[in-house]
C-alpha cells in the first residue's frame, strides 16, 4: 500500500464535489496511475468521464503511460484547459 496525495483541479474538483486536496491511499501489489485511476473512480464515480480526458502529474511531471507511484508522493488530476 502507497499513500499519495491528489490534487483537483478545475472538472476534476467538480466531480468530486468540491474536493480540492486529499490523501489517497492505493492499495494492492502495482502502485502505479492505472490503480490509482481505479480506486478514485471506486471512491468518487463522477470522476469516470473527467478522468478519460485528463493528464496526470506525479511530483510535478507529467505521466505517460501508466506510471509508478511512491510513498508520499503528490498526484494532480489536470483536466484538458481551453481559453481564447
Amino acid at each position: 500500500m502507497v499513500r499519495v496525495q491528489v490534487l483537483y483541479f478545475a472538472r476534476a474538483r467538480e466531480a468530486t464535489g468540491g474536493v480540492t486536496e486529499e490523501s489517497f491511499e492505493v492499495e494492492g501489489a502495482a502502485a502505479d496511475t492505472d490503480a490509482l485511476r481505479a480506486a478514485l473512480v471506486a471512491k468518487h464515480p463522477s470522476l469516470q468521464s473527467v478522468l478519460e480526458s485528463c493528464v496526470l502529474a506525479v511530483n510535478q511531471e507529467y505521466a505517460t503511460g501508466n506510471t509508478a507511484l511512491s510513498e508520499g508522493c503528490e498526484v494532480a488530476i489536470i483536466p484538458p484547459i481551453s481559453g481564447g
